[in-house]
């Protein structure tokens, strides 16, 4: 028979390798993940001759020239692109948070049926919509233009946004709005001086979720738009050009800078978007 400090001994040992082993685990798991933008970093830094011999490793001299160079060919295409998700940001904030309030103070006749309805806009493929909206948006004239790169998102979006900021509101407090709508104050006033200030995190976590979308939306603005004028970032990309012994270190630097505007956004409001979507997700 094992005595008692025997088997204490025996599962902290285990408890030890199970440990290691998860720890392995999760190193490989970050390594897989942080090996691409390993990759695109160093060879943004190269031109062809380094990335064919020296593809693994960082290479000198570091062609930091390939920034510029590409900057200079798709800085007009970056403000597109925050115009575009500036605007799909702001109309699914719009839509939710107004959609939101009214479901989560109010009852009326076929409300739960229609927010399902809503929900089930989450279940449609977007590819199903690419015609539809193509031909919905030729008829209204708005072909090649920021509203048509805009508007075809936000329909889509506002329905995750709605259930998740509904979920939010039907945590706060109750109270505080009744007191409020007594004190003579109205929806509107409730909505933008109490419950917006209280829904800071689940507001950064639709902006997140959204800016995600609209940044690398590259379907729907191939589909919508012709030349370079309304040309989001994430089309222009391929198109960056070069001495052939430069462009391929060009067009890994364009990936850089593009997605630096999001790495910013996602740096400064991660404490609100890990607390805003557990939050949202979660109801009670």
């Amino acid at each position: 028979m094992k005595s008692t400090e025997e088997k204490e001994g025996y599962g902290l040992r285990k408890i030890s390798y199970a440990g290691c082993l998860n720890v392995a685990g999760l190193t490989l798991l970050l390594g897989l993940t942080l090996l691409p933008f390993y990759l695109l970093l160093i060879t943004s830094l190269k031109y062809e001759d380094q990335i064919i011999h020296q593809f693994w490793v960082p290479s000198f001299p570091l062609h930091i020239g390939n920034y510029a160079a590409a900057f200079k060919q798709i800085w007009p295409f970056i403000y597109n692109s925050v115009l575009i998700t500036a605007g799909i940001i702001v109309c699914v904030l719009i839509n939710s948070l107004l959609a939101a309030y009214a479901f989560a103070r109010y009852s009326f006749f076929g409300k739960t049926v229609l927010y399902y309805v809503i929900i089930m806009l989450l279940m449609v493929p977007g590819f199903l919509l690419l015609i539809p909206q193509f031909i919905l948006f030729k008829q209204l004239g708005l072909i090649n233009t920021y509203w048509a790169q805009i508007f075809g998102p936000m329909a889509g979006a506002s329905a995750m946004a709605t259930m998740l900021v509904r979920t939010f509101f039907e945590g706060l407090s109750s109270s505080l709005m009744e007191s409020a709508e007594m004190e003579g104050a109205g929806d509107l006033t409730i909505l933008t001086r109490i419950v917006v200030p209280l829904s800071v995190p689940i507001i950064s976590t639709v902006a997140i979720i959204n800016a995600l979308l609209g940044w690398n939306n590259y379907i729907w603005p191939l589909v919508i738009t012709s030349g370079d004028k309304v040309r989001p970032i994430i089309l222009a990309l391929s198109n960056v050009r070069g001495p052939l012994d430069q462009v391929q270190g060009m067009q890994f630097a364009g990936y850089v800078i593009a997605s630096l505007p999001l790495l910013l956004l996602f740096t400064l409001a991660t404490r609100s978007f890990i607390s805003g979507i557990t939050a949202g997700a979660v109801k009670g």
